[in-house]
């Protein structure tokens, strides 16, 4: 290869960039279009580059797949973006589902979920190269890629596995690094809402420069990010939490493990003479407990906006030798420090304790703790005269303790050695080895040691004192437990039942690779046959080590969770050639490209192949029509495969509180009087509402991993078409449509909806055997785990466009009013659960308890911009269309969400050729969120009362930035 060439190659992302900003604006992401065939003049435009979702460079930007590219003028019109997802998720290709607003689950992470396919379908890319991954789910953190390093974000539609490998069903996320950097840049920015809180500051700093005669090149990044808490107290939406009332309406409410304490004892309403056996203590006095009025609300000490503080350092390096020896090295450490917030300890006799739950209390009938009335109500119910009477329904919330914290402590770095350069033949290579490897110390406040606790609430009097029944346990500093009232726990109790745990987990990523390349190994009349080959291996290893008291499960707060640690590899041989067939000959060009990847895993997978073929077609100049057809796989992850079993609070699926339940002869009624009679329950509770009512109840699902999980198959394909006409300069169009069906498709079990409705609505027993109910009849939990599921299908058309009006000198200087436009029009999303059972979720256009996070049918974003060389205004408008719930058999206080529209101002002026400044509101009408109670609170909403990824839960924000280049 010569010099020349070689050069090209080097610069050529950095072309890639500029011929994009010329084509659109400067500050809206765009579809990489064909440009017209350069002339003699343009030897720059004929310069190969890289197309993300190829290996082989080539002289245009066009792409068998439906492209996007985000660039760093659209990260500097969002402020500079420390967290880069704030511009990605501004897609409309792309669902927010973990970002600053995500408290629970949380981490202070972001993540890139294309499709709606989960972020784990999406694979991330820096420069073309897998980057680190900062859990067991191997799902990287975009906050760890510097933000003011990047120079353009390459998104792909469509399955690129045969390319890149597993993880790209849903396409490619690919961030391009500022290269050959030279000088100084000094970047800082500011952001806060309308109310004046959850303020984000920003600093970071860039510098590089070349040697030895421009031959090689080092850059240098630092920054450090401050994120502020918000707390949904400070919200009125988010304020109260909302309950669900199954009749088109909300109340206030919460959770039923109250910090006054709660007991419910078959008899104790006749004992008592108030006629109620669901009873609490406000203010040491046993009432009937309200769910409605009494339950606890835990709404206000969650976080609205997750507190983050992050530290990055990133260094790249290269040195030309000669053109056949290119030495690269690349390193990353990242240090985030992100808390998350929930309110005090919840325990109650549904708590998860070893292998079941904490089970009933004892309560002793002479308890100093009760008033003399509430002692002998239950004296007459101690019927074998033992001194104690089973409460086999009760709970408690440990507010004197203080909230349950999660501080993560996530530490991340990635090394990157390789060589590159000409081999001889028009063939070059590229190798490298890359190790990437997380740990966070995660440590949790709050939790409380179950054993302890069991120990301080069974009591026994002695000399007129109550104290703990165990003689061992009061040896051991047990101090007798009064969670009979508010604030009545002594600090002596309180020290001896709250424990600190602490979880370590790491995540360790190895990759080599190498490729040969030769964009044109021969010529059959219209341009280069391009040949790529390789071969990869790759092995990923996690573990999670809870310490003793999550381990055992004896720790009530944060969920339990057994050990998950485990391993595998790849091994893996790829080819890719592209073939143009014809030049100006009958038709203007026409192109064909393939590619196929076998993959060898080292777990249940085994042999794996995939494969990819597609066609251009452009019968004449400014019009290309393109089709690709990929068969992508994805082998599962390490938590898929090695999960420890855990738990999680999913919100309960029950029907045996209904009054068809009590339909002598039907099957409802058959199901709930086996469950009943199997926990040993009063069948008279069966259709009594309380039973299943989420002030009462909010049971628990047991999941695990799955060692024999196969890998996910997709079916992918591509067709669409790139309008560029000659008759109208610098108007770009492009309309695609996708199609995307994948089998064996990986889930942490079927959801508790989908076994309540299995097994009530569908008597299918082995779903019935997935419950298990306490002595009340209440369910205590759902037994699920990670499976191959029936699979999933969807379909959309995409359709963007750009234009670009000069306006000569209309302001004194040129001028230029640019426009940019993005939208997606989803046709179809189904989703089957289980293998071989007819239960389909229709998620186009919905929302809820099976489909999650809406979905709608339509969205997109419209960005106009008026430019000159010194300064530029520019409005966006995003726009999310209205969706339905998902179950429309059940009645939801929402039913429907509307459309919700964003509008988003900002300016920049460059105030010399060393200082800009930027400014901007996004949410400029301060528009609210859209409603829904969670599912845990009867609901078909998220958190804090609506779906916070989604939709803006803070309000109007302003930010401020600058930026220094010397």
């Amino acid at each position: 290869m010569t010099k020349t060439k070689t050069t090209a190659y080097r610069v050529g992302a950095a072309s890639f960039v500029l011929a994009i900003a010329s084509m659109a604006a400067p500050a809206f992401a765009q579809d990489a279009a064909p440009t017209p065939t350069p002339g003699p003049e343009a030897s720059e435009a004929a310069t190969p580059i890289i197309v993300t979702g190829s290996r082989i460079a080539r002289r245009d930007l066009t792409s068998t797949s439906p492209l996007n590219v985000v660039t760093s003028d659209d990260i500097a019109l969002k402020g500079g973006s420390a967290n880069i997802e704030n511009v990605l998720n501004d897609l409309p290709q792309i669902t927010p589902t973990a970002t600053s607003a995500s408290n629970n689950p949380g981490g202070g992470v972001a993540t890139v979920n294309m499709r709606n396919l989960g972020s784990q379908r999406t694979l991330v890319l820096v420069d073309g190269r897998r980057y680190m991954s900062y859990d067991v789910n191997q799902t990287v953190d975009l906050n760890t890629i510097p933000s003011a390093l990047i120079e353009s974000v390459d998104v792909v539609t469509g399955g690129q596995s045969a390319v890149y490998g597993s993880d790209a069903i849903a396409g490619v996320v690919n961030f391009r690094l500022k290269r050959n950097f030279s000088g100084f840049q000094l970047n800082s920015s500011y952001d806060v809402t309308g109310r004046g809180d959850g303020a984000i500051w920003d600093v970071n700093g860039t510098m590089g420069g070349n040697f030895a005669d421009d031959k090689g090149n080092v850059v240098l990044y630092m920054g450090y990010t401050k994120r502020k808490a918000v707390f949904a107290s400070a919200r009125s939406f988010a304020r109260n939490a909302l309950i669900d009332n199954g009749a088109d309406g909300f109340t206030f409410g919460g959770s039923p493990s109250v910090p006054q304490g709660r007991v419910n004892i078959p008899g104790l309403g006749a004992a008592t003479g108030l006629g109620c056996n669901n009873q609490d203590f406000m203010g040491g006095v046993n009432t009937c407990y309200n769910g409605t009025a009494d339950a606890y609300n835990y709404a206000p000490t969650n976080y609205l906006q997750v507190p983050q503080e992050r530290f990055m350092v990133s260094a790249m390096a290269h040195y030309d030798i000669n053109d056949h020896f290119q030495p690269y090295l690349e390193g990353q450490f990242v240090n985030n420090r992100v808390n998350n917030q929930l309110a005090a300890t919840p325990i109650s006799s549904g708590t998860p304790y070893g292998d079941g739950t904490t089970g009933p209390l004892q309560l002793d009938v002479n308890s100093q703790f009760f008033t003399p009335a509430f002692r002998s109500a239950l004296q007459s119910l101690d019927t074998d005269g033992n001194g104690y009477v089973t409460a086999p329904s009760w709970s408690y919330r440990t507010t004197q303790i203080g909230p349950r914290i999660n501080k993560d402590d996530r530490n991340a770095y990635r090394l990157v050695v390789g060589m590159k350069g000409d081999i001889a033949a028009g063939f070059s290579y590229d190798g490298y080895y890359m190790y990437a490897h997380t740990k966070n110390t995660q440590r949790q406040l709050g939790n409380v040691a179950i054993d302890r606790f069991l120990n301080a609430t069974k009591t026994t009097t002695i000399g007129g004192q109550t104290v703990c029944a165990s003689e061992v346990a009061r040896a051991g500093g047990c101090a007798a437990a009064n969670i009979f009232g508010v604030n009545n726990l002594s600090q002596a109790a309180m020290d001896y039942i709250s424990v600190t745990a602490t979880n370590v987990e790491t995540y360790t990523t190895q990759v080599a690779s190498f490729a040969v390349t030769n964009p044109s190994l021969f010529d059959l009349g219209a341009g280069g046959v391009g040949v790529a080959f390789g071969a990869e291996w790759r092995k990923e290893e996690g573990s999670v080590e809870p310490d003793t008291y999550l381990a055992s499960g004896n720790v009530a707060g944060f969920n339990p969770g057994q050990a998950t640690s485990g391993s595998y590899s790849v091994r893996e041989f790829f080819g890719e050639v592209r073939v143009p067939l014809l030049e100006d000959n009958f038709v203007h060009r026409l192109e064909l490209n393939g590619a196929a990847r076998a993959s060898h895993y080292s777990n249940a997978p085994g042999n794996v192949f995939t494969w990819a073929a597609g066609a251009e077609l452009s019968p004449v100049a400014g019009i290309t029509f393109r089709g690709q057809y990929q068969k992508a796989v994805r082998g599962p992850s390490v938590n898929e495969l090695f999960l420890g079993n855990t738990v999680s609070f999913d919100g309960n699926a029950d029907r045996c509180g209904t009054t068809a339940a009590t339909v002598a002869g039907s099957t409802l009624n058959a199901i709930c009087t086996a469950q009943f009679n199997a926990a040993g329950a009063p069948l008279s509770n069966i259709g009594s509402p309380a039973i299943q009512d989420p002030n009462n109840v909010n049971p628990l699902r047991r999941l695990g991993g799955n060692a024999n999980l196969r890998e996910e198959t997709a079916n992918t394909y591509t067709i669409g078409a790139v309008f560029q006409p000659h008759f109208l300069p610098r108007f770009s169009a492009t309309v695609d449509y996708y199609n995307i069906k994948i089998d064996n498709y990986i889930t942490s079990g079927v959801g508790t909806q989908a076994i309540g409705q299995l097994c009530f609505e569908g008597n299918v027993q082995q779903y019935c055997n997935a419950i298990t109910r306490n002595g009340i009849g209440e369910i205590d939990s759902f037994r699920d785990g990670y499976v191959n599921s029936g699979g999933l299908k969807t379909a959309g058309i995409d359709f963007k466009a750009s234009y670009t009006v000069p306006l000569g000198n209309a302001l004194g200087t040129a001028t230029k009013l640019v426009f940019g436009f993005d939208g997606t029009r989803l046709l179809k999303y189904d989703y089957t659960p289980v293998v071989g059972i007819d239960l389909v979720y229709h998620c186009a256009g919905a929302f809820g308890a099976n489909c999650g996070v809406p979905t709608p049918q339509w969205r997109h974003s419209l960005r106009a911009t008026l430019a000159t060389r010194k300064f530029e205004i520019s409005g966006m408008w995003r726009y999310i269309g209205p969706t339905d719930d998902d179950e429309p058999k059940a009645v939801y206080a929402t039913e429907h969400f509307t459309s919700v529209s964003y509008f988003d101002l900002s300016g920049s002026v460059k105030a010399s050729d060393v200082f800009t400044i930027r400014a901007g509101v996004t949410n400029l009408f301060n528009k609210k969120p859209l409603l829904a109670a969670s599912t845990q609170n009867g609901g078909n909403g998220e958190q804090t009362n609506t779906y916070p990824t989604l939709y803006d839960v803070l309000g109007r924000r302003f930010f401020v930035s600058a930026s220094m280049n010397f």
